[in-house]
């Protein structure tokens, strides 16, 4: 299992610089964009904190693979060498774009080569994350480590390579407060689905502390990117809903809350120590409004207190599943015609169609009547007196050929045209039947039937 940690890490040396034809080439830089990954003193009694790496690969000549290495293993200033059970490492699943990331199971970090990623068959350019963190437990009080860190980069059809290499330092207090911030099933990310609904299926952040001396400790959650599919389209800010429960009056959110991009105080109070849960829901009316897909995004938990300000920042995935479904409301009973005489003025029956679709393609709704409507002794109704017209609401997009009352036909042909954007629609078809001088006496019938078919 991956734990969170805290450590100091330098990007001293680059390795070295590919010239401008090296086939494949690496660059490795921290989340925050800056040149170093910066850490408070980590707390033996467990003070656990987790940060990532974003690494960015370049490929001009087919296949290759990254892999990382200990260089150097981390020694405090008597000598003394950290266990490397005490530092593991894992890469976050899905943020790359291509190829296959390995470690996506925590493990430790090894003096030899770990394979991180592989390149699919097109050698295409990628860039993914890795998260490191570490247990406090297996460090000595007062110890500062300095270590090194390789990231290699090789192809496979040429031989050409690059490689980057990270100064590496470990601080170690005794303090013994310990704040944790970790997702319930990957302690780096948290997976949203469109079933979650209810906070026994939903994914959560889990967030504890202990060992507060008193002082307040304020909490605050920020959108940092907000989750986009593959075509960089944002998710709608009302799909994503947040619970936050817990035994505690320190909560500063209750009930259900649509995400908040910008930075908003969750938590606050001096307990010695506390915990609570976020839970991350969906608005499944809203959801359906959503183009099918997977949305990634990151959100950050910053703990303020005395002792400074710590930042756990957390991936976050949502899945949109396809939805593309046809809904036929009829009047109580089923369309009928009631005591059909010439005499008497023309009869409407209403049929409400309703569709969804996220899928963002045109679509049409059809309409199928096998046959003209008969009696029992086959005798057939004139459909030139059986008409039919689809009202389309105003303001709502989409097109018909059925403005007007037209005779239904027998076949399968479209009474709905959908915008080029496929968006859902609702509407009527009104079925209107009069009667006519020397039409066959019974009760007619025929079936009706409609379907839904993408362009």
């Amino acid at each position: 299992m991956l734990t969170r940690f805290a450590i100091l890490v330098f990007l001293f040396g680059m390795g070295f610089i590919p010239v401008s034809f090296a086939a494949v080439s690496l660059s490795v830089n921290p989340v925050d964009g800056s040149n170093s990954l910066r850490f408070g003193n980590t707390s033996i009694a467990g003070m656990e904190k987790s940060q990532e790496i974003h690494i960015r690969m370049t490929s001009t000549n087919g296949r290759y693979q990254v892999f990382q290495s200990v260089l150097e293993p981390m020694t405090d200033e008597k000598g003394e060498v950290l266990n490397l059970q005490a530092i593991k490492t894992q890469t976050l699943p899905n943020s790359n774009n291509f190829g296959t990331l390995y470690l996506q199971n925590s493990d430790h970090l090894s003096m030899g080569n770990q394979l991180l990623y592989s390149s699919g068959q097109g050698g295409q350019s990628d860039s993914f994350f890795i998260a490191y963190s570490l247990n406090p437990s297996l460090m000595s009080a007062g110890s500062n480590y300095r270590g090194r860190l390789t990231f290699r980069i090789e192809g496979l059809s040429d031989g050409s390579s690059d490689e980057v290499t990270i100064d590496v330092f470990l601080g170690a207090s005794s303090s013994g407060f310990k704040f944790l911030v970790e997702g319930a099933h990957n302690l780096t990310s948290i997976h949203v689905h469109g079933s979650d609904i209810t906070e026994n299926k939903a994914d959560f952040v889990k967030v504890s502390f202990s060992g507060n001396s008193g002082q307040e400790i304020r909490i605050y959650q920020e959108v940092e990117t907000m989750p986009q599919n593959e075509s960089d389209q944002e998710l709608g800010a009302d799909v994503l809903q947040l619970d936050a429960e817990g035994d505690t009056e320190g909560l500063r959110i209750q009930g259900l809350s649509s995400l908040k991009t910008n930075k908003t105080l969750i938590y606050s109070s001096n307990k010695m120590a506390d915990n609570f849960v976020i839970y991350f829901l969906v608005d499944t009316d809203q959801l359906q409004e959503q183009q099918a897909g997977t949305y990634s995004g990151r959100i950050k938990y910053s703990v303020e207190s005395d002792q400074g300000t710590h930042e756990f920042p957390i991936q976050l995935y949502c899945d949109v599943p396809p939805i593309f479904s046809l809904n036929i409301t009829t009047p109580p009973g089923g369309v009928k015609f009631p005591h059909v005489l010439s005499i008497n003025p023309p009869q409407d029956q209403e049929v409400v169609v309703t569709v969804l679709s996220n899928l963002h393609k045109p679509y049409q709704v059809l309409q199928n009547l096998q046959s003209n409507m008969t009696n029992n002794q086959g005798k057939e109704f004139n459909n030139k007196y059986f008409t039919l017209q689809v009202q389309i609401p105003t303001g709502q997009r989409g097109q018909t050929n059925f403005v007007d009352f037209s005779p239904v036909q027998t076949g399968e042909y479209p009474v709905f045209s959908s915008n080029t954007s496929g968006n859902g629609a609702t509407f009527k078809v009104l079925y209107r039947l009069q009667g006519y001088a020397g039409m066959n006496p019974g009760d007619f019938s025929t079936q009706l039937g409609f379907s839904l078919n993408q362009k």
